[in-house]
């Protein structure tokens, strides 16, 4: 497992005591690698325009289509995946924290759980007219280059920019059907992904999971790296770390935190926590605190 990326990194700048809770993105690439299959703890608007070739989410592999919109709210897994070298990617996102999102309603109406109703039923992608990707990549071009929101006129700019986004995204939730089609199928390796992302907390081993699909090891191993770009073994790490940070977020002791998420060695959990988030459990908890008691 990598610790944080860059774009991350830069992503948790903005969730510090003080900061703006959303990142901002368009971007152009040559080339591009695969990417692991990854969740993060914010909602993810991303906008495909050209030059990919497949999109995984959860259990699914799709076919990215120029002006598609992907939904992928907090904790799903997901990541961009290609057989040949891709080339010419351009897309845009928009990431926004959870409680960013809950302020937008303005008490009004609960975002978070409007997106949750779409998604939760497997509605998590849809088609964008020409002319609306063109305003949702205006909207968050203009979010990427606004400076720090150092005044309250500033700060105001920017949630206008943010609700006329989110309002053309539940427009489009509303009145175009989720795309369904074009879905790449690998039954026994997403049925293996269903079943580990239900057992994650429990032992698991290479050769039973094999053995309860009735595949060999050697092809459990390399068709789940073709799909998710991670072994078994750190997929299953990976899910447990993930479901920690946000068990952190409680009152838990740490050591119950660790035991319920499938660790059964403390010293193994601090060590893969802080290889994958950079900081130990107790520093991420710590991290917290000053954006809990703002909420």
């Amino acid at each position: 497992m990598e610790p944080l990326t860059t774009e991350n990194t830069a992503f948790l700048t903005t969730m510090a005591s003080g900061g703006r809770g959303y990142e901002a993105k368009y971007a152009f690439s040559d080339r591009v690698s695969k990417s692991e299959y990854h969740c993060h703890d914010f909602y993810e608007f991303y906008i495909h325009l050209r030059g990919g070739q497949y999109f995984g989410l959860d259990e699914r592999l799709y076919v990215l289509q120029p002006n598609q919109l992907y939904i992928i709210p907090p904790f799903s897994m997901h990541g961009r995946s290609f057989v040949n070298e891709m080339t010419g990617y351009e897309r845009a996102y928009l990431n926004i924290s959870t409680d960013l999102m809950k302020r937008l309603g303005f008490d009004l109406i609960d975002l978070d759980q409007m997106i949750r109703s779409y998604t939760s039923r497997g509605q998590n992608i849809f088609q964008l007219s020409a002319a609306d990707t063109e305003k949702c990549i205006q909207m968050i071009r203009s979010l990427e280059e606004s400076p720090r929101e150092d005044s309250p006129l500033g700060s105001f700019a920017s949630c206008c920019e943010l609700v006329n986004f989110l309002n053309l995204v539940f427009q489009t939730m509303q009145r175009s059907q989720a795309v369904s089609a074009n879905v790449i199928s690998n039954s026994i390796i997403q049925n293996v992904l269903t079943y580990i992302n239900n057992h994650y907390t429990q032992p698991l081993k290479m050769n039973e999971i094999a053995k309860m699909f009735g595949i060999s090891v050697s092809y459990l191993s390399h068709q789940f790296v073709k799909f998710t770009n991670r072994s078994v073994y750190d997929y299953i790490l990976y899910r447990r770390v993930v479901l920690a940070k946000q068990m952190v977020q409680t009152d838990l002791p740490l050591n119950t935190i660790a035991y319920q998420c499938g660790f059964n060695d403390y010293s193994n959990f601090l060590r893969m926590f802080y290889r994958l988030e950079g900081m130990s459990p107790s520093q991420y908890r710590k991290q917290l605190q000053p954006l809990q008691r703002i909420r």
